[in-house]
């Protein structure tokens, strides 16, 4: 394992840190493609707001991308930064999540706790907004399409940043945290379908 320089955290107030890279929470450049998929990103500012989208074609089928997308407790083994992710509370198909982890600014890092009140239309959207942490309002969808190929994957998020300070260069940064965490999401939801797809050739029935 490669030895890494001691991360940094920042001291400048918190609620400018968190809305410059609050992406991380439930989640480079602004197209990227892979042998997987292609992701596109795109995030704009518009006055306090910074409304993110990001969409990619799966290589996958709806079941296993639904199955990925509301696998809110293992969120942390394949979302990056994210150290922390539980369900506390279900009432039919509204649930409650936690969750922690850290924001990255550069080499710097910022710790962020969020609650999140999460609408479940299975198996084709869903729709999330913070409740609780202290952090900028976030509000975002998933849905999912199926397509010929396999199934398409598009996300839009609202997160409402409270000032204007930082421009571009935090709108920038909005769009790579989310669009890292879009592509760790994409690239699960690819490797468990291939696993599946996998398992069903071996299987003699």
């Amino acid at each position: 394992m490669l030895d890494r320089a001691p991360v940094a955290r920042l001291a400048l107030p918190p609620r400018i840190l968190i809305a410059v890279a609050f992406a991380v929470a439930f989640l480079l450049t602004a197209t990227q493609t892979s042998a997987a998929a292609t992701v596109t990103v795109k995030a704009e500012r518009q006055s306090e707001i910074i409304a993110i989208r990001a969409a990619a074609m799966l290589n996958a089928d709806i079941a296993t991308a639904w199955g990925v997308l509301t696998d809110y407790d293992h969120y942390p083994e394949f979302i990056p930064d994210l150290h922390v992710s539980r369900v506390v509370a279900r009432d039919g198909t509204t649930i409650t999540v936690e969750q922690s982890g850290d924001a990255a600014l550069w080499l710097f890092r910022m710790p962020i706790h969020v609650t999140f009140e999460i609408n479940e239309s299975p198996p084709n959207s869903l729709q999330s907004r913070t409740v609780a942490g202290g952090v900028p309002a976030l509000t975002s969808s998933y849905a999912l399409t199926p397509t010929g190929a396999g199934v398409r994957l598009d996300y839009a998020g609202r997160l409402v940043t409270g000032f204007e300070l930082a421009g571009h260069i935090e709108q920038l940064l909005v769009e790579k945290n989310a669009a890292r965490q879009f592509r760790a999401l994409v690239d699960e939801i690819e490797r468990r379908s291939a696993a599946f797809r996998a398992h069903a050739n071996a299987s003699p029935y």
